[in-house]
């Protein structure tokens, strides 16, 4: 696409101040490219590519929204190609003209350009140190990272014409049978059936098992944990051996109808889940996508209404109280929240369970109440509210 097919985007008004029919007629098919592009968008929402200092391809409005900002406010400067929006696809913030220019130049298209998503996501693991040389005798954690960059540049078969690669596909599997609570049974028979339909050189994975260990190398991890039945304590660490509590002597496992089996099997009477949280917000500073935007905190201007939390007293009464702390601007500020839901509610069973979600508040708040930074760092068991214990589980969020 020639910039001058697209000057109609920098020729908003005319000579009589009236916005030009022709700028009207632009934004509209520039609405309709965005929608049939529905990756780069958050559900029926768009980046809003208007001027506005708060816009800038960064706030995500719904579509009468974004056309009245550009009505107002015009386009972003020099945003001749959409790719924010589709148009050769390269995901993040940080894509530039020069790369698009040269992924062009090499015959890339834009399939096989968005399927870039997963390669870069598996750089983003391992840090920008990471150069893509493969070590000749690599640690079992480094050859998982070398498993997924295989991945993601395998095709699915070879010469499919959208460019699928193997952690592409097995991405989408993934999102689908979260979306729409598919059963592992039945994701075993869907690779299955899939792979047969495929031209037999195909490396589709057949079960959730290779799935599971394709996807382990990215490293977030999720820990069972033991706790007490009456929730008074963690059987983790220095404590992970006992086996009764060291507060009120309840027994950690269950007892069993076969004591005198020979193969008898400790059941814990109570477990919980744990998501190291270090890892995830490690994340936030190894992606180019979100790295600049963990100081965003501290470099924003300030104009006297509170916007985000580093705009309140409290905040700066921390920054006061905390110097060193408050010294470095990349140290991450933390929100912590939890309620607790029913999850067989329907079915008349009484059984609360409580998820913690930690936010960080370092990012801008068009990004930090988005879902995908809010972490979910602990699942607090059931069936009871822990209401004053909840300390004991959110503990772990706390030390790590």
């Amino acid at each position: 696409m020639n910039n001058s097919d697209r000057e109609w985007m920098y020729n908003r008004l005319l000579e009589d101040g009236f916005i030009n029919p022709k700028f009207i007629n632009g934004v509209e098919s520039f609405v309709e490219f965005a929608k049939s592009h529905p990756e780069c968008m958050d559900g029926e929402k768009l980046r809003c590519p208007c001027n506005h200092r708060k816009c800038r391809n960064k706030n995500i409005l719904d579509e009468f929204t974004v056309m009245t900002h550009l009505g107002n406010n015009g386009f972003v400067p020099n945003y001749y190609r959409w790719h924010h929006h589709g148009e050769s696809y390269i995901p993040g913030p940080s894509v530039c003209d020069n790369n698009q220019e040269e992924a062009s130049a090499s015959g890339e298209t834009g399939y096989s350009q968005s399927h870039n998503v997963f390669r870069a996501m598996v750089f983003d693991v391992v840090g920008p140190s990471f150069n893509g040389n493969i070590e000749k005798d690599p640690n079992p954690t480094t050859q998982n990272i070398y498993n997924l960059l295989k991945a993601s540049k395998q095709e699915i078969w070879l010469g499919n014409p959208h460019g699928h690669t193997q952690l592409s596909v097995v991405a989408r599997l993934l999102n689908l049978k979260a979306e729409h609570h598919v059963s592992e049974r039945m994701y075993d028979e869907l690779c299955e059936s899939i792979s047969e339909l495929m031209p037999t050189d195909n490396i589709m994975i057949n079960s959730f098992y290779s799935t599971k260990k394709l996807i382990r190398g990215l490293g977030l991890p999720v820990e069972k944990i033991d706790c007490c039945k009456n929730g008074c304590m963690l059987y983790w660490r220095e404590d992970s051996e006992l086996v009764n509590c060291k507060f009120c002597s309840h027994p950690r496992f269950k007892r069993s109808k076969h004591q005198c089996s020979k193969k008898k099997t400790n059941i814990s009477d109570k477990k919980m889940y744990y998501f190291p949280l270090a890892l995830r917000l490690q994340r936030l500073y190894a992606s180019d996508a979100t790295t600049k935007h963990m100081r965003w905190h501290s470099e924003h201007e300030r104009d006297g209404v509170m916007r985000h939390p580093s705009d309140s007293p409290s905040w700066k009464q921390f920054d006061q109280t905390h110097p060193s702390f408050a010294f470095e601007v990349r140290n991450v500020r933390l929100g912590l929240s939890t309620d607790g839901f029913q999850p067989f509610g329907q079915f008349g069973q009484q059984y609360s369970s409580w998820p913690v979600i930690v936010t960080p508040y370092n990012l801008p708040p068009w990004m930090c109440m988005k879902d995908e930074y809010m972490f979910l760092s602990v699942i607090i068991p059931g069936p009871k509210n822990p209401k004053q214990k909840i300390d004991v589980f959110c503990s772990l969020s706390f030390k790590s």
